[in-house]
Protein backbone atom coordinates (compact mmCIF):
# COMPACT_ATOMS: atom_id res chain seq x y z
CA UNK A 1 0.00 0.00 0.00
CA UNK A 2 1.47 3.32 -0.90
CA UNK A 3 0.66 6.58 1.14
CA UNK A 4 0.84 9.43 -1.17
CA UNK A 5 0.63 13.55 -0.19
CA UNK A 6 -0.24 16.33 -2.06
CA UNK A 7 1.17 19.59 -1.89
CA UNK A 8 -0.26 23.11 -3.66
CA UNK A 9 2.60 22.92 -5.82
CA UNK A 10 1.69 19.44 -6.73
CA UNK A 11 4.60 17.39 -5.48
CA UNK A 12 3.91 14.46 -4.51
CA UNK A 13 6.09 11.93 -1.70
CA UNK A 14 5.63 8.61 -1.72
CA UNK A 15 5.95 6.57 1.53
CA UNK A 16 5.94 3.19 2.79
CA UNK A 17 5.55 0.68 0.36
CA UNK A 18 7.03 -0.92 -2.66
CA UNK A 19 8.93 1.62 -5.04
CA UNK A 20 7.45 1.26 -8.70
CA UNK A 21 9.31 3.31 -10.92
CA UNK A 22 6.81 6.18 -11.91
CA UNK A 23 7.50 9.24 -14.40
CA UNK A 24 6.48 12.46 -12.51
CA UNK A 25 3.93 13.36 -15.22
CA UNK A 26 2.33 9.80 -14.49
CA UNK A 27 2.70 9.84 -10.65
CA UNK A 28 1.05 13.83 -10.56
CA UNK A 29 -2.22 12.46 -12.78
CA UNK A 30 -2.22 9.38 -10.25
CA UNK A 31 -2.05 11.97 -7.37
CA UNK A 32 -4.97 14.14 -9.24
CA UNK A 33 -7.21 11.21 -10.03
CA UNK A 34 -6.88 9.80 -6.15
CA UNK A 35 -7.60 13.40 -4.89
CA UNK A 36 -10.28 14.03 -7.03
CA UNK A 37 -12.24 10.80 -6.04
CA UNK A 38 -11.07 11.25 -2.24
CA UNK A 39 -12.53 14.70 -2.58
CA UNK A 40 -16.04 13.17 -4.56
CA UNK A 41 -15.85 10.41 -1.53
CA UNK A 42 -16.25 12.71 1.30
CA UNK A 43 -18.81 15.37 -0.51
CA UNK A 44 -21.15 11.90 -1.00
CA UNK A 45 -20.46 11.18 2.23
CA UNK A 46 -20.93 14.29 3.80
CA UNK A 47 -24.46 14.58 1.94
CA UNK A 48 -25.23 11.81 2.76
CA UNK A 49 -24.35 12.94 6.76
CA UNK A 50 -26.43 16.23 6.14
CA UNK A 51 -29.52 14.71 4.33
CA UNK A 52 -30.07 12.15 6.76
CA UNK A 53 -29.62 13.75 10.11
CA UNK A 54 -30.55 17.62 10.14
CA UNK A 55 -30.09 18.73 14.21
CA UNK A 56 -32.42 21.53 15.01
CA UNK A 57 -29.03 23.70 15.23
CA UNK A 58 -28.64 22.89 11.32
CA UNK A 59 -32.01 24.27 11.20
CA UNK A 60 -31.80 27.18 13.02
CA UNK A 61 -28.96 28.42 11.59
CA UNK A 62 -31.00 27.66 7.69
CA UNK A 63 -33.69 29.91 9.01
CA UNK A 64 -30.92 32.62 10.15
CA UNK A 65 -29.33 32.91 6.94
CA UNK A 66 -32.69 32.92 5.11
CA UNK A 67 -34.11 35.95 7.22
CA UNK A 68 -30.50 37.67 6.23
CA UNK A 69 -30.95 36.88 2.70
CA UNK A 70 -34.40 38.86 2.69
CA UNK A 71 -34.68 41.93 1.20
CA UNK A 72 -35.45 44.90 3.63
CA UNK A 73 -36.47 46.72 1.05
CA UNK A 74 -39.15 45.02 0.11
CA UNK A 75 -40.88 45.27 4.01
CA UNK A 76 -42.83 47.99 4.81
CA UNK A 77 -41.98 50.18 7.42
CA UNK A 78 -42.97 49.13 10.84
CA UNK A 79 -43.87 52.80 12.63
CA UNK A 80 -43.45 56.37 11.97
CA UNK A 81 -41.69 58.87 13.94
CA UNK A 82 -45.60 60.37 15.14
CA UNK A 83 -46.32 57.18 15.84
CA UNK A 84 -43.23 57.08 18.13
CA UNK A 85 -43.86 60.50 19.27
CA UNK A 86 -47.73 59.47 20.34
CA UNK A 87 -46.67 56.40 22.49
CA UNK A 88 -43.79 58.38 24.00
CA UNK A 89 -46.18 61.29 25.22
CA UNK A 90 -49.14 58.55 26.16
CA UNK A 91 -45.92 56.66 28.14
CA UNK A 92 -45.42 60.52 29.66
CA UNK A 93 -48.57 60.92 30.74
CA UNK A 94 -49.34 57.65 32.30
CA UNK A 95 -46.21 57.75 34.38
CA UNK A 96 -47.50 61.81 35.52
CA UNK A 97 -50.48 59.99 36.24
CA UNK A 98 -48.94 57.51 38.01
CA UNK A 99 -46.87 60.04 40.35
CA UNK A 100 -49.98 61.94 41.32
CA UNK A 101 -51.58 58.86 42.38
CA UNK A 102 -48.75 58.00 44.52
CA UNK A 103 -48.51 61.38 45.92
CA UNK A 104 -52.77 61.30 46.64
CA UNK A 105 -51.83 58.35 47.95
CA UNK A 106 -49.29 59.44 50.49
CA UNK A 107 -51.65 62.88 51.26
CA UNK A 108 -54.59 60.01 52.18
CA UNK A 109 -52.15 58.26 54.20
CA UNK A 110 -51.11 60.94 56.31
CA UNK A 111 -54.72 62.41 56.57
CA UNK A 112 -55.69 58.64 57.71
CA UNK A 113 -52.56 58.69 60.38
CA UNK A 114 -53.35 62.54 61.35
CA UNK A 115 -57.36 62.09 61.86
CA UNK A 116 -56.83 58.71 63.85
CA UNK A 117 -54.14 60.62 66.02
CA UNK A 118 -56.96 63.20 66.78
CA UNK A 119 -59.40 60.38 67.26
CA UNK A 120 -57.39 59.11 69.88
CA UNK A 121 -56.43 62.42 71.31
CA UNK A 122 -60.15 63.06 71.69
CA UNK A 123 -61.05 59.84 72.91
CA UNK A 124 -58.58 60.53 75.65
CA UNK A 125 -59.66 63.84 75.93
CA UNK A 126 -63.19 62.91 76.76
CA UNK A 127 -62.35 59.75 79.08
CA UNK A 128 -60.20 62.42 80.95
CA UNK A 129 -63.39 65.16 81.10
CA UNK A 130 -65.62 62.27 82.48
CA UNK A 131 -63.55 60.61 85.12
CA UNK A 132 -62.98 64.52 86.29
CA UNK A 133 -67.00 65.17 86.21
CA UNK A 134 -67.75 61.77 87.89
CA UNK A 135 -65.07 62.41 90.33
CA UNK A 136 -66.57 65.94 91.53
CA UNK A 137 -70.36 63.99 91.23
CA UNK A 138 -69.18 61.40 93.74
CA UNK A 139 -67.52 64.46 96.20
CA UNK A 140 -70.54 66.27 95.69
CA UNK A 141 -72.55 63.08 96.56
CA UNK A 142 -70.38 62.53 99.44
CA UNK A 143 -70.38 65.87 101.07
CA UNK A 144 -74.79 65.69 100.85
CA UNK A 145 -74.46 62.22 102.47
CA UNK A 146 -72.26 63.63 105.00
CA UNK A 147 -73.91 66.94 105.99
CA UNK A 148 -77.22 67.73 106.68
CA UNK A 149 -77.73 71.51 106.39
CA UNK A 150 -81.23 71.78 108.33
CA UNK A 151 -79.24 69.99 111.24
CA UNK A 152 -76.06 71.97 110.81
CA UNK A 153 -78.52 74.83 110.21
CA UNK A 154 -81.27 74.69 112.60
CA UNK A 155 -84.25 77.20 111.28
CA UNK A 156 -85.34 79.81 113.56
CA UNK A 157 -88.93 80.46 112.50
CA UNK A 158 -90.15 83.94 113.64
CA UNK A 159 -93.39 82.75 115.31
CA UNK A 160 -91.08 81.30 117.96
CA UNK A 161 -89.88 84.85 119.20
CA UNK A 162 -93.53 86.17 120.09
CA UNK A 163 -96.02 85.72 122.50
CA UNK A 164 -98.55 82.61 122.19
CA UNK A 165 -101.89 84.10 120.82
CA UNK A 166 -103.62 83.50 123.86
CA UNK A 167 -101.68 86.39 125.62
CA UNK A 168 -102.94 88.28 122.84
CA UNK A 169 -106.61 88.19 123.74
CA UNK A 170 -106.04 89.76 127.04
CA UNK A 171 -104.88 92.98 125.37
CA UNK A 172 -107.18 95.02 123.89
CA UNK A 173 -105.97 96.72 120.70
CA UNK A 174 -109.13 98.86 120.22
Amino acid sequence: MKLLLATCVGSVISFAGAAEPRSRTSLGSEVHQHAKTTANEQAAALSFLQHSRSSPEDDLAKEMTHDLEMNFNKIAPFGKEDTAKELQDHAAKTQDTLVDAVENAEVAEIKRAVFRALTRLRAATIKEFDTIARLETQAIDAYNDAHHYRAENPLAHLHEDEAPVETDKLKSFH
